[in-house]
């Protein structure tokens, strides 16, 4: 048997009794779990999208679900499932880290960052809707795809395809216009505290978004544009 710290990405039915758990582990990078059909009987045991937990576990060898022994939440997030926006945002993160993270092996850097972030996210008062996209351009860096600000000068654009700013004048497809890309710059540099000085309205955030869900279905070679994150999107818009 193992133990592992994990943030709780997905959760599916598997039977009328056992459940499959899709999460991000400390010790090991991505782990997919399947629970007995007694453990969720127990009104003490229950999990949440982007719940951190303590589980054990005994291991696949061949690599498939590990079987769920116990599991033990290590943080009350009651604070985000009692607030509907704060929730839509945990949502879209579950869905999207779950697609973006399906290969990633132990990255401790990665996992920390996730867990300070949930954390910010269930305490702070403030105005969350930045946070919510300083959280996605960020996690790049942690996996690999690492946005150059270095590249950065005004009245640049941003180019998606290698993640650096370029002249406007360029013919590279797939990039924003110089306020997009100025806003990127600043999420991609900027310390948490002065989000709130970053002002964006609802449409230039579907911008961001968009532009940040291409970066990654380009360099992960997958389809971030999924009906869920749609579904998921229209809500966190409104």
């Amino acid at each position: 048997m193992e133990v592992a710290n994990i943030v709780v990405l997905k959760i599916l039915n598997f039977s009328d009794t056992q459940k499959i758990v899709h999460a991000f582990s400390k010790e090991s990078g991505y782990l997919s779990f399947i629970s007995p059909s007694s453990l969720f009987r127990k009104k003490s045991c229950t999990v949440n999208l982007f719940q951190v937990c303590e589980v054990e576990f005994f291991p696949n060898e061949k690599g498939n679900f590990q079987k769920l022994k116990s599991v033990s939440p290590l943080l009350s997030l009651s604070n985000i499932y009692l607030d509907i926006y704060k929730m839509n945002i945990i949502v879209l993160w579950s869905e999207i880290l779950n697609l973006i993270l399906k290969n990633e092996q132990k990255n401790i850097n990665l996992f920390e960052f996730i867990l300070k972030s949930v954390d910010y996210l269930n305490t702070t008062q403030n105005d969350t809707a930045n946070f919510n996209l300083f959280f996605l351009y960020r996690i790049a860096a942690l996996i690999g795809f690492k946005i150059d600000s270095s590249t950065y000068s005004q009245g640049c654009v941003f180019n998606v395809n290698d993640g650096t700013f370029v002249s406007p004048d360029t013919n590279e497809p797939y990039i924003s216009g110089p306020n997009a890309a100025k806003t990127i710059f600043t999420l991609c540099t900027c310390q948490v505290e002065d989000l709130k000085q970053i002002a964006l309205d609802r449409k230039s955030r579907s911008i961001l978004l968009d532009i940040i869900l291409l970066f990654y279905s380009i360099h992960l070679n997958t389809d971030l544009n999924v009906k869920s994150i749609r579904v998921i999107r229209e809500v966190f818009e409104d």
